[in-house]
């Protein structure tokens, strides 16, 4: 999916002006009025690809309200808080819920750009690595159980000879599974497991 940005303010110069200027640097911005009209439109929010201004106070539900409620949703993208009447609390407030960064009204071009652009490579390489750890875990979900058990004990620095009598196998056996596993993992030494799979949940 293409990454897009999502704008959300009231004023409908500041949407016309914004939406104006990021479309020089070639980027889609989609702009709503209010909180409500984007829920609306986007009522699977944790599906959206790219970033999300959102002016901190609109009539209706604000904005900082949703970004409250942003990752409770399971929302992913970082959000631009953006406001005219800024204040310590505020910029406190929204950092503290996950705010990727807070600008205040009148908006300098050079920065809004430099931001936009920092945001969007930030959710490029998330959904990066969450399409990696997913990857990893549906080939961590074709070991066997006893696959699965080796891979527990070669985390641990066992050698073949140690799996094989804490499973009460044959080293042969150990090594059978040793190799199947890497296959099935698609890697080819003990130091690329560790890397790769070492951090996951699952393999212990």
């Amino acid at each position: 999916m293409a990454q897009r940005i999502y704008l959300i303010d009231d004023d409908e110069a500041i949407r016309f002006s914004l939406t104006a200027l990021l479309a020089t640097m070639g980027w889609e911005t989609l702009s709503f009025e209010s909180v409500q009209s984007f829920q609306a439109s986007h009522p699977d929010q944790a599906a959206l690809n790219g970033c999300l201004l959102l002016d901190i106070r609109m009539p209706g539900k604000s904005g900082i309200t949703l970004l409250e409620n942003w990752e409770q949703m399971g929302c992913t993208l970082p959000v631009i808080m953006m406001t005219g009447h800024g204040s310590i609390d505020l910029c406190r407030r929204a950092f503290k819920n996950g705010a990727f960064e807070f600008l205040t009204k009148p908006i300098d071009a050079d920065l809004l750009i430099e931001t936009v652009s920092a945001a969007l490579e930030q959710q490029k390489q998330n959904q990066q690595q969450r399409e990696n750890q997913a990857d990893l875990q549906a080939k961590l979900a074709t070991l066997s159980a006893r696959e699965q058990e080796v891979m527990v004990l070669i985390m641990q620095g066992k050698s073949n000879k140690e799996m094989a009598r804490d499973l009460s196998l044959s080293p042969r056996t150990v090594e059978a599974h040793r190799a199947s596993l890497f296959a099935r993992l698609e890697i080819n030494s003990l130091a690329k497991l560790i890397k790769i799979y070492g951090g996951l949940k699952g393999t212990t």
